[in-house]
């Protein structure tokens, strides 16, 4: 989310005549419906929850990639080592059909495991801190956890099992999206916004604005101290792409996951989600060149 912290604290989104509002909504799945039911014209979220609303009818566009791998690692109980030791245990995600959801899914296949054959349980346990209380109370045995919450809990002996990002596994995260007809009728506030977060990923590549960029997600995440966003920094130069397409194997692969719990996303095709064009644009005028070479 940080290059839609800076364009909104930075007023990146003023300078191009928008008003946006920033609204934190737990979980993709909820973000996804209020989407679909007209109470927000866009949205950041992981595409699984968007490909079970365009499998129900729904006609949405997925346009910028905000982070094209999983963040997430599987992060065990300090005796679990081994992907074998997670057969017969509980494994915490957010709710089912969002991205740690999805990611689970994923990283069992890359690990050989199997839901059913090894009587893997799936638990819904909220988002990062719910599953890290989850695990440390031992309710569960492993948990989908993100960059920092996986560098506190390892610090306290819990394993990381697999690293997802590291093990280079395809996967689209988080991205905006929007309905199709928003779109349509509304083709101007797009292109500025997409504009404006671009300027965003420019303002936060340069390393002299290090300090400016912590200081908002300091703010944003309420964090006790600047110093305290680091590694949240580092998380954000890590995962941003230079050039912010959606990932096209990624979301092939999210939808065969969606498909295997929901079997109507398997008429989804890539076309009916992802959309190129916005970006192709800029890319064509040079902008992401020009965003970047600026301070």
């Amino acid at each position: 989310m940080v290059p839609l912290w800076v364009a909104k604290d930075k007023k990146f989104f003023e300078n191009h005549g928008l008003n946006v509002q920033l609204i934190l909504v737990s979980g993709g799945s909820l973000v996804a419906q209020m989407l679909a039911a007209g109470e927000i014209q866009m949205t950041a979220n992981a595409p699984a929850s968007l490909v079970n609303l365009i499998a129900g009818g729904e006609k949405l566009s997925f346009f910028l990639g905000l982070s094209n791998t999983s963040p997430f690692t599987v992060v065990t109980q300090p005796n679990l080592r081994k992907a074998e030791d997670l057969r017969g245990k509980r494994l915490g995600t957010a709710r089912f059909g969002g991205s740690s959801h999805i990611s689970a899914l994923i990283a069992l296949e890359h690990l050989k495991l199997d839901l059913k054959r090894d009587k893997i349980i799936l638990v819904q346990t909220g988002v990062d801190p719910e599953r890290m209380a989850a695990l440390e109370n031992k309710a569960i045995d492993a948990a989908m956890l993100q960059r920092v919450a996986t560098k506190v809990m390892t610090a306290k002996g819990f394993f990381p099992l697999l690293n997802m990002n590291q093990a280079k596994i395809p996967y689209q995260n988080t991205g905006l999206a929007m309905r199709r007809d928003f779109a349509a009728a509304n083709s101007k506030t797009v292109d500025s916004l997409c504009r404006a977060v671009i300027e965003a990923y420019g303002f936060v590549f340069h390393k002299e604005n290090k300090q400016a960029v912590k200081e908002i997600v300091a703010k944003n995440l309420r964090l006790p101290n600047v110093e305290a966003a680091e590694d949240f920094y580092l998380e954000a130069l890590e995962e941003l792409d230079r050039k912010p397409y959606p990932s096209l194997e990624g979301t092939r692969i999210v939808i065969k996951y969606v498909a295997e719990q929901n079997p109507k996303a398997a008429a989804v095709k890539i076309d009916d989600l992802i959309d190129t064009s916005w970006l192709k644009k800029l890319d064509g005028e040079g902008f992401f060149e020009k965003a970047y070479g600026a301070k």
